[in-house]
């Protein structure tokens, strides 16, 4: 029940093809049957292992069944050796088999197999500001199944009720290995779909991207791995719209982020002949304003990092409503005293506060009379001039701090380029740790991509550094293919003893 409210979630919220209603049957149904939960004896296996685990742990075997055969004279209900409701142990070998968040999994899994661009990120996110049902969702099974019952004396709320959201890591690696485990054969990613969505929330051209994309480095087929040490499948995508993007763009170390802080003319005028000499080589070089797409991937960085906060943290009413109505659902009726019936008194009078105060217009600083300072009084070119430069090294400083959280050094701008193409960066070991000297044009575009594919910027970085070393080897090996020398190859049925003369001239011409 909990899988079929996701996916009429997912179809009726958020556009996903109504395919995953067929496919999410199937898929459930396979992965019950294969974890032996339907099996006759499965009830008596558990008991049992129950019993030799407690076993292997007491060793007291003799004691224990005397104190169960005492027991039961007092009770009807079915229990273990160690003296364990049988119901208890049903529920924790239901929990260790059939995890609540492989109802996440499948879901995605539906998704995947029918080609949804819908990411393990996305099933996270919506599962936890509860547009997906999944922490709330044991209340609608609760109304379908009632109270419980003596067949049933476990409540929908202990069965269904998760403790927690697994990672989109984790909910990729569980998806992948249910796969695996009903022996279903998935497609790759969904690359253009995935690519697209990125793109788009990075404010770049979509269709330049795309299209050096296909001819320069069409991906190999993408899948999901049941592996914890494996990068996520969106890093590997990400990967290939950045590399795509700094080749587009030609972002190389040229100091194009530090020459957009401030403005084209005062950069114009100000610079020696090196620095000159770098911006006719960078204009030669690129073709598109690295300048602008520094400009908006910086002010992208800081909007998405904004929106990244989630509906409910914006304020404390609305983080305490979803406590309330998806954290700790259920708990009112549940609660024996009046608890929670003070809980809700206090709850209404600091709503009713909170309209108030939302009622009344602030009137700080709306008569303040602006007196003579120093930012009103009117400024000269030096001071801009100042400003600027002092602008700039604030900024420079804020992304370096930024850099060093992260384990990235920063590189000043290259002043002599003796080597035009792409520049490949390299981790290296300072004081045992693993350090990452890039350019600030690199890390901009990095950052934001991280932030995008919701990971750090280390791994980001390591995905980038792994597809790179992939396209190096699939380069050399292209190369050696095209410089490679046929060897002569001879068949032994022929006789090369015997060569017509008219042969022999031909050959000689040839040579």
């Amino acid at each position: 029940m909990m899988i079929t409210y996701q996916c009429d979630a997912l179809v009726e919220k958020f556009n996903v093809t109504p395919l995953i209603v067929g496919l999410v049957g199937p898929i459930c149904l396979r992965f019950l049957a294969l974890s032996g939960a339907f099996d006759q004896d499965w009830a008596d296996n558990a008991i049992r292992d129950s019993e030799l685990q407690s076993q292997e742990t007491n060793g007291e075997v003799k004691e224990v069944k005397k104190r169960r055969s005492n027991r039961d004279k007092d009770s009807s209900e079915h229990r273990s050796f160690d003296g364990k409701r049988a119901v208890t142990i049903w529920l924790s070998q239901l929990r260790n088999s059939l995890p609540l968040s492989s109802s996440l999994a499948i879901s995605f899994l539906a998704c995947h197999k029918a080609g949804a661009p819908v990411l393990p990120t996305d099933i996270v996110r919506w599962a936890r500001e509860g547009k997906l049902p999944y922490q709330s969702c044991f209340l609608k099974i609760q109304e379908l199944m009632g109270e419980r019952t003596a067949t049933c004396p476990v409540g929908a709320s202990v069965m269904f009720r998760p403790d927690e959201i697994v990672s989109a890591h984790n909910l990729e690696v569980q998806a992948a290995s249910i796969a695996d485990v009903i022996g279903l054969v998935l497609p790759p990613v969904n690359f253009h779909g995935i690519a697209l969505n990125y793109l788009k929330r990075l404010s770049v051209p979509v269709d330049k991207v795309m299209d050096l994309v296909r001819l320069w480095a069409m991906p190999s087929e993408i899948y999901l791995s049941k592996s914890q040490h494996r990068l996520p499948t969106r890093v590997f995508v990400m990967s290939i719209l950045v590399v795509a993007i700094r080749m587009l763009y030609n972002i190389n170390g040229f100091g194009m982020w530090e020459k957009s802080l401030v403005d084209d003319a005062a950069s114009e005028e100000s610079g020696d002949d090196d620095d000159g000499e770098l911006i006719q080589v960078n204009k030669k070089a690129t073709e598109f304003d690295t300048k602008e797409l520094m400009k908006t991937l910086e002010k992208k960085y800081h909007e998405l990092d904004a929106e990244t906060t989630a509906d409910f943290e914006n304020d404390l009413c609305s983080y305490l409503t979803h406590g309330k109505n998806e954290i700790f659902a259920g708990l009112e009726a549940a609660s024996a005293d009046d608890t929670y019936r003070t809980v809700g008194k206090l709850w209404s009078s600091y709503q009713k506060e909170e309209e108030e105060e939302s009622e009344t217009p602030s009137k700080r600083g709306r008569d303040t009379p602006c007196e003579p300072s120093i930012e009103c009084s009117p400024s000269t070119p030096d001071d801009n001039n100042q400003e600027d430069s002092g602008s700039k090294e604030r900024a420079i400083s804020r992304l370096i701090a930024d850099m060093g959280e992260n384990y990235f050094v920063y590189i000043p701008p290259r002043v002599k380029v003796k080597r035009q193409g792409y520049i490949q960066y390299v981790r290296k070991k300072d004081d045992g740790a693993l350090v990452y000297a890039v350019h600030a044009d690199y890390y901009i575009l990095l950052r934001v991509c991280a932030l995008v594919a919701e990971i750090d910027t280390r791994n980001m970085h390591r995905g980038v550094l792994s597809f790179e070393r992939r396209l190096a080897w699939i380069e050399k090996r292209i190369d050696n293919v095209l410089h490679l020398t046929p060897t002569s190859m001879k068949c032994k049925h022929c006789d090369y003893g015997n060569v017509d003369s008219e042969d022999q001239d031909d050959d000689m011409v040839l040579s």
